[in-house]
């Protein structure tokens, strides 16, 4: 888990980051495993993740980085 001055992010060993906006009072979900259809492959579990500036960053079990803009 690790936050900026607007959002608070955490990996739970998901496929997914859980992204909390402490302005707005609203969650959401964020990574690659956010929009796998059923019967998919899964992406990796993420292990590590920080966030900075509305840019996220997470490493995955597998060794993939993902940046996204949040």
């Amino acid at each position: 888990m690790t936050f900026d001055a607007r959002r608070i992010v955490s990996a739970t060993s998901e496929d997914v980051v859980k992204v909390y906006d402490k302005a707005e009072g609203r969650q959401w979900d964020c990574g690659p495993g956010v929009n796998i259809e059923e019967g998919s492959p899964r992406a990796a579990a993420i292990e590590r993740v920080r966030i900075k500036d509305g840019y996220m960053i997470e490493g995955r079990k597998d060794g993939v980085v993902g940046v996204w803009s949040c």
